[in-house]
């Protein structure tokens, strides 16, 4: 089951805090970025929201829209997979970006499955 994700990242030798946009075919979206931490043990990575649709290309047309919106703005040494996507976001523009992440995900549950 595709899904966009947007996940937060922190690296526990320094404390650095950064967001990331992707998008996968796992049904968990965690499971992404556990391959990450995996790879990179010092740092956390959590999902902070998740938009479903059945068709990937649309998973990934939204996750090039919030790119476009949200651009790169953090160089970490660090090449991580995906690490083009990465941004460090304010605390305000974060739950903003959580919100409209959330909202995306409500609309195309309703339109996939019917207004719940």
């Amino acid at each position: 089951m595709p899904k966009m994700y947007f996940a937060e990242f922190t690296n526990t030798n320094t404390g650095q805090v950064f967001q990331k946009f992707g998008h996968t075919g796992f049904n968990d979206a965690q499971k992404r970025l556990n391959y990450i931490t995996e790879e990179f043990p010092h740092f956390d990575a959590r999902v902070l929201a998740v938009v479903y649709h059945h068709n990937i290309d649309i998973c990934r047309a939204i996750e090039e829209t919030f790119k476009i919106n949200f651009p790169k703005n953090l160089m970490i040494e660090e090449k991580i997979s995906g690490v083009t996507e990465i941004v460090k976001l304010d605390n305000k523009t974060r739950y903003d970006v959580i919100q409209r992440v959330r909202y995306l995900n409500d609309k195309y549950k309703a339109e996939l499955f019917g207004a719940q």
